[in-house]
């Protein structure tokens, strides 16, 4: 069952959860919870390895995302809990993976009107996030710096099944002065082999293979057929 993707075998206990295949068979299996247990262990180690703040965050059935897990830095000064609370898409760096995986039609359904102006820093621009949303296919991670709130920077990557159907994202946030460019680029070294651990607990294979950029293309254009696979991040 396990080889048929229908379980899996949790690598640091001896307990069986339900596995990707199931998940697409019974659309009730929270996905959430299975993310959180897969990825648990390694979250921490992330916010650990990189002293920032962690948050998984999970798509919902309407389309957004909710932070289902949170693991606060060690430092005095950490973000705010996330914790069952949204966000503006086009101002955090998860919400813009997930609509760097949409086509222009679901950009329309997710972000109908103006996109409100949160800080001085934050896309108010269509034609803006669209160019954005363009570097965030090229680069396969999405950041965000004083967009969402004042003196805070965070960086995500998205967390996939086999189908390259996004489910969800991991992401590193904290104080701008702290998160800094470098400190940015050193985090999405450590998420990467993260979020292929993550994805291979799914049954998904590995991606990253160390070259910062992922081994199987994922290339469909927004307004691509749907048949077509879904395009990378």
């Amino acid at each position: 069952m396990e080889s048929e993707g229908l379980l899996i075998r949790t690598p640091d206990e001896d307990r069986v959860l339900l596995g990707p295949e199931l998940v697409r068979l019974a659309r009730h299996v929270d996905v959430g919870s299975l993310l959180r247990e897969v990825g648990r262990g390694r979250l921490d180690e992330l916010s650990e390895a990189v002293g920032e703040t962690v948050t998984l965050s999970v798509l919902t059935p309407d389309g957004g995302l909710d932070v289902v897990h949170q693991v606060s830095g060690p430092q005095h000064l950490v973000p705010r809990s996330w914790l069952g609370q949204r966000f503006a898409l086009h101002a955090s760096s998860s919400g813009k993976v997930l609509l760097a995986s949409k086509s222009d039609a679901e950009l329309k359904r997710l972000l109908p009107g103006p996109l409100p102006r949160l800080t001085p820093h934050t896309i108010t621009s269509r034609r803006a996030l669209r160019l954005e949303l363009e570097r965030v296919r090229a680069q396969g991670y999405a950041a965000t710096v004083d967009e969402l709130e004042e003196g805070l920077a965070g960086v995500s990557i998205g967390v996939f099944d086999d189908a390259d159907l996004l489910l969800g994202t991991i992401n590193v946030n904290g104080l701008t002065q702290r998160l800094d460019e470098a400190a940015r680029q050193r985090a999405i070294d450590h998420m990467r082999p993260v979020v292929d651990d993550i994805e291979a607990g799914l049954g998904v294979p590995t991606r990253w293979m160390g070259t910062g950029r992922r081994t199987r293309a994922r290339t469909r254009s927004p307004t691509s057929n749907r048949n077509s696979p879904k395009r990378s991040l």
